[in-house]
């Protein structure tokens, strides 16, 4: 695919979202951007939300790829809470959500740059955008992004108030379960 039809397929997704009232801002390829990217607000509640960067690119020999991608900084909470959200917490509870996630992946990242320390919650999957089914599999796929992210927020509450990565882990899941 070239560049324009990676673009229209991504112009598909947004006009296919909209009838979910899901808000988007599409950003083309330019200096400020290495790529074209659609931008979801996910809003799990008034408190949780997170911009969820979508690309479409082409991968010769493979097809053609969208990646789905958000990131939640660390950098406060872990100066509010330098003793209950170390790193080793950190990467216990990633390694732990992903075992149990059924779509996507929680990445830990650093950098010498801020924010320092960070959260990426990613998903790609193969795709041409073409026909309501695709684009229906790419909304469900959102739906269980914005569930993993509330996952992990919940996670996080509890840790920062003290509860073991486990702790945390099993409370949130009983709390999913009832609900």
């Amino acid at each position: 695919m070239n560049k324009i039809e990676l673009r229209e397929g991504l112009k598909r997704l947004e006009a296919y979202m909209k009838q979910y009232e899901m808000t988007s801002m599409f950003l083309e390829e330019g200096e400020q951007t290495p790529l074209d990217s659609l931008i979801f607000g996910l809003r799990v509640s008034d408190e949780l939300s997170l911009d969820v960067s979508c690309n479409f690119v082409d991968a010769p020999d493979y097809g053609s790829i969208l990646q789905f991608y958000g990131q939640l900084e660390l950098d406060g909470m872990m100066a509010e809470s330098p003793g209950t959200l170390t790193e080793l917490n950190i990467l216990q509870m990633i390694n732990l959500l992903n075992k149990m996630l059924p779509v996507g992946q929680f990445l830990y990242m650093q950098d010498d740059k801020s924010p320092v320390h960070s959260i990426g919650l990613r998903y790609t999957m193969r795709t041409e955008l073409a026909g309501d089914d695709e684009l229906e599999k790419c909304g469900d796929v959102i739906e269980m992004l914005m569930d993993d992210y509330e996952l992990l927020c919940g996670v996080l509450v509890l840790a920062l108030e003290g509860e073991t990565v486990q702790g945390a882990l099993d409370a949130v899941m009983t709390l999913m379960q009832e609900g």
